[in-house]
């Protein structure tokens, strides 16, 4: 305890006396910020191992979506404000999925970064709402009969469709053609077996959020289902369920996170 106390009272006086004089900092002198949080009615956010560099700013940013929504975190919406200087960030997007979270490691690069405080204001957020009305669309024969799928604003493929006892699995992408945000969650497809049971897609892929133009590569996977029939020797059929949304960008309001210093972890850092 008595180590940290001095620790942190040897830290207080060089940065005392740093402020009075930055030409006297070595730029490389790593100052370390208390972990904080902030928190809507849509998001909480935490922030941790935020680490400032003369040259250098970053922390560790988790979003807890609170919604039954999706989320876009757009760091270009971030600005961090140090000393006199506002500085726009440059990371890519997070998406954050219905009441789960999503992180990324956020940083700039500039000069004059050895603050004891400074802020970071979130200009606002982006809401995708999901409870829109998913489009319906016809159920696919496999063995294929036809390759191509339209399913509203949506234009897919089924390019390839390897169907076996054990396993089959079909190789997709899909464009929209929208003017909303088009929410693809080929997680919820499944498949009629041949004796009429329903198979969830097993593949990883959960959903993803697409603008006008853009597209994605997917795969559907459905495993053996004892007793529901041979997906090798039977016709059965993959049911696009809520597959397809159309729905559009809401901006939710941000938030502003303070960072201030922790004396104690910085003097210990720089040991």
């Amino acid at each position: 305890m008595k180590r940290y106390f001095l620790a942190a009272l040897l830290a207080a006086c060089f940065l005392t006396n740093a402020q009075e004089s930055k030409k006297g900092i070595d730029p490389k002198y790593m100052f370390c910020y208390k972990n904080t949080s902030i928190s809507t009615d849509d998001f909480k956010i935490y922030v941790e191992d935020a680490v400032n560099e003369d040259g250098l700013a970053k922390f560790k940013i988790r979003i807890f979506n609170k919604t039954n929504d999706y989320l876009i975190f757009k760091p270009h919406d971030v600005i961090f404000k140090i000393g006199k200087q506002e500085i726009p960030c440059k990371d890519k997007q997070i998406l954050i999925l219905p009441n789960e979270e999503g992180w990324r490691v956020i940083s700039i690069k500039g000069k004059g970064f050895q603050e004891e405080k400074y802020t970071v204001e979130i200009k606002n957020m982006q809401k995708i709402p999901a409870s829109v009305e998913p489009i319906k669309v016809e159920d696919v024969d496999l063995p294929l009969k036809k390759n191509e799928i339209t399913a509203g604003k949506f234009k897919c493929n089924i390019k390839k469709a390897d169907l076996q006892t054990d396993k089959s699995i079909l190789k997709c992408d899909c464009i929209y053609e929208g003017d909303g945000i088009g929410i693809l969650s080929p997680g919820k497809s499944y498949a009629k077996m041949p004796k009429g049971q329903e198979n969830p897609n097993a593949d990883k892929f959960k959903a993803c959020l697409l603008e006008k133009g853009k597209g994605e590569n997917f795969l559907i996977e459905f495993r053996e289902m004892k007793g529901a029939g041979d997906m090798q020797k039977n016709p059965f059929k993959l049911v696009w369920g809520e597959t397809f949304k159309d729905s559009k960008l809401e901006p939710i309001k941000g938030g502003t996170i303070n960072f201030e210093l922790d004396a104690a972890k910085t003097s210990e850092k720089n040991q």
